[in-house]
């Protein structure tokens, strides 16, 4: 019972209260403004080559490999016996990244959520709509919540539930890492312009119910082999 009270309750409580308040304020906006040059009207990392390459595309690229070695091991723990006790431990690896991140693309293509850089208050053509507000239908359709780039780092939540029987100092490491390199990858895309918090905030409670679902759910809370 504890288990469920710290774990999906309170975290569910979490986002309920963020997402009213969110929703019910400008704190995206607020804080969007401080990553746009009104002056010179543009993105202050919109040509950056720290956000567009090194944790855009090399951030992309590193959870991808995240994705490939544990699909790897997966498949020749068939073969190994030395690789047999990290079986379980890799599918559920590779299960968190790819229900994660396919889950927020879903999201991204029913949402109809546009990103800061399509909206009028920042060079694009589309009045701004709060998330769970109606948006007129004459807008084109956005494809921007929740935010899919820090979905994949947030799915390294996954380092939470695979640590926490072994050691559980090294699971809040696991997931201070995940919530830290989400929050970076969430980072670079409001200094691009690309994502508003709350679209990162989405994606990282996404990731922790998958991660959450799959442990307890499928994997009935052994990951590892007794």
């Amino acid at each position: 019972m504890r288990f469920w009270l710290t774990h999906a309750v309170f975290p569910a409580a979490l986002l309920l209260i963020l997402t009213i308040l969110l929703e019910h304020s400008q704190f995206d906006v607020l804080l969007a403004n401080h990553f746009f040059d009104f002056e010179n009207r543009r993105w202050v990392a919109g040509e950056s080559w720290w956000a567009n390459q090194l944790v855009h595309k090399t951030g992309r690229d590193f959870i991808a490999l995240i994705a490939i070695f544990s699909l790897l091991g997966f498949i020749l723990s068939w073969f190994s016996n030395r690789l047999r006790p990290w079986r379980r431990a890799c599918g559920y690896a590779v299960l968190s990244i790819l229900l994660t991140t396919s889950l927020v693309f879903l999201g991204k293509k029913y949402s109809n959520v546009d990103c800061p850089w399509d909206l009028a208050m920042y060079n694009g053509n589309r009045p701004y709509v709060h998330i769970f507000s109606d948006k007129p239908d004459n807008i084109d359709i956005g494809r921007c919540f929740p935010g899919g780039h820090s979905s994949g780092a947030f799915s390294l939540f996954f380092l939470y539930f695979l640590l926490r029987d072994k050691n559980r100092r090294l699971a809040f490491a696991g997931f201070g890492f995940a919530l830290l390199l989400g929050s970076l990858y969430g980072y670079a895309q409001w200094a691009r312009g690309a994502h508003f918090i709350s679209h990162d905030m989405w994606s990282a409670f996404i990731a922790w119910f998958v991660t959450l679902a799959l442990y307890r759910g499928l994997f009935k809370g052994r990951v590892w082999p007794d």
